[in-house]
């Protein structure tokens, strides 16, 4: 009696759970993943929010910051005065390349004027006022196109990096440094005394130490090449002579490999031992368009006239040299799509324009910045 009252308590002991049981479970269980899983999920978009957004102001940021730095320099030829420049380069005159003595320029795209509404991808044929440079949006430059409804910035100027002549100083067809240097042939550089600057390619450098020299002849297979093998006396560097590179740069919106916008600087540069051109750079991705405003001092009071800031197609081709100060403004974008809600919002970008982009689910945000013209400031 003993042994059998024991199994019986053991069986009941080891009784399995019932169906009911069971489902109250497996119920449970569901909730709980559930639960899980929409923790998981909203940590992980407010995750990749975050990363856009930091995305979003890290390639703006950036974006402002170099065109900034080369804004600043627009117009500098070794002095902050103005100067005579003597154009060494063959062939026609190239303006957009070579015209240091204006320095900054800007071309307005059209239909982004005040109280415009631009559509992305709208259909027509694109243009800019004053009209664009035949270095860009001609199809020869790979990148070199720019998208409809984003201004163009063109900065010219001298590197912040020079080196001094040394004695004595140049003869008619080389100009004499010292080291350390690091000009090549093929560079377009710049030499000035703050009275005048010659421009020239670059074709050979010899010696070295205390004496380095940098020799500008006519040979034949150099592009641009330079007109004259010897300089006249009118081109004569001593104490004090400055040589420094020609930087040339345009700032806009392109597409990139993808068919996305992003943002592209052309860049005058030595492509090869011989050859001096314009090349098409990526900077950033994202960037839906830019606009640009300028101030101008033309009666040099050292303060930006009443009209205040005006867009590219407002400012007279003669008064470019009256510009002190820029504002660039971008339209930044993500990388990727986010959620489930579609940007169907238009942005003020720059005071000028209702800009309406791709109605798609990425994020957006508009940054500004107001860059003085160092060489023309008080």
């Amino acid at each position: 009696m003993s042994n059998m009252h024991t199994n019986s308590v053991l069986r009941q002991g080891q009784r399995g759970v019932t169906l009911v049981e069971l489902m109250i479970s497996l119920l449970l269980g569901l909730l709980l993943t559930a639960g899980v899983i929409q923790v998981f999920a909203g940590n992980r978009f407010t995750y990749a929010f975050n990363e856009g957004l930091s995305r979003i102001q890290e390639n703006a940021r950036f974006s402002l910051d170099h065109i900034a730095y080369s804004a600043r320099m627009a117009g500098y030829s070794g002095c902050l005065s103005e100067v005579a420049i003597h154009n060494n380069l063959d062939g026609a005159e190239n303006i957009f390349r070579d015209d240091i003595e204006t320095g900054i320029q800007g071309h307005d795209a059209d239909g982004t004027g005040t109280d415009d509404i631009y559509v992305a991808g709208a259909v027509g044929f694109p243009l800019w006022t004053p009209a664009l440079p035949p270095e860009l949006n001609n199809g020869a430059i790979p990148g070199s196109d720019v998208m409809p409804g984003s201004d163009v910035l063109i900065v010219r100027g001298l590197s912040g990096n020079s080196n001094s002549l040394v004695s004595p100083f140049n003869s008619s067809t080389q100009l004499i440094t010292a080291e350390p240097h690091d000009f090549m042939a093929g560079e377009i550089l710049v030499v000035s005394d703050c009275q005048k600057a010659s421009i020239f390619q670059l074709t050979s450098v010899t010696g070295s130490g205390s004496a380095v020299n940098l020799e500008h002849s006519d040979t034949v297979g150099f592009t641009p090449g330079n007109d004259d093998a010897a300089w006249d006396a009118e081109q004569d560097y001593g104490l004090g002579s400055e040589i420094a590179r020609l930087e040339t740069y345009a700032f806009y919106v392109g597409e990139d490999d993808d068919g996305r916008p992003a943002l592209f600087q052309l860049r005058l540069a030595r492509q090869s031992g011989t050859a001096s051109s314009f090349a098409a750079e990526e900077l950033v991705s994202g960037i839906d368009t830019m606009q640009v405003r300028y101030g101008l001092d033309a009666d040099n009071d050292g303060a930006i006239d009443d009209l205040g800031l005006v867009t590219a197609d407002a400012v007279a081709a003669d008064a470019w040299t009256d510009v002190v100060s820029v504002e660039v403004t971008l339209l930044a974008r993500s990388t990727d799509e986010y959620g489930a809600e579609t940007d169907e919002a238009d942005y003020n970008v720059g005071g000028t324009t209702r800009f309406d982009p791709v109605d798609d689910r990425r994020l957006r945000q508009v940054f500004s910045t107001t860059i003085g013209v160092r060489n023309r400031l008080p």
